[in-house]
């Protein structure tokens, strides 16, 4: 993504879990999930880091969509993230998986809050 510098990765300070990262954009900053996802942005670096420590975690709960076809995106429950990856079960019941999810690469396979979000991951 054009106008991204590197992303700073903000730790909760009561116990020191990683809830986010913040991005620096041409315009201030975005609020990031662990694994790049954009919740917020651009705003202030202060704002960008109260809206990790709100929504950084909690949004991981939330109904996320992954993009599986240029017009399509299919929604999954996130079951755990690491910076590179994150493992999705799909939301359709009816759907051929594993009962322990895949591994999905949000760096290739897009992956959003909303199906049609206009800011990009």
């Amino acid at each position: 993504m054009s106008g991204h510098g590197e992303p700073t990765t903000i730790f909760r300070e009561s116990d020191g879990e990683a809830i986010g990262q913040i991005r620096p954009v041409h315009d201030g900053f975005e609020a990031c999930t662990a694994f790049g996802a954009v919740l917020a942005g651009p705003v202030t670096r202060e704002e960008a880091v109260e809206i990790l420590e709100r929504d950084g975690l909690s949004s991981l709960a939330s109904p996320w969509f992954v993009q599986t076809a240029p017009e399509s995106w299919d929604e999954v429950r996130i079951l755990e993230v690491q910076p590179d990856r994150v493992r999705i079960k799909w939301a359709d019941p009816l759907r051929d998986q594993t009962p322990q999810g895949q591994w999905i690469y949000p760096s290739t396979t897009p992956l959003r809050l909303l199906p049609y979000s206009a800011t990009s991951t």
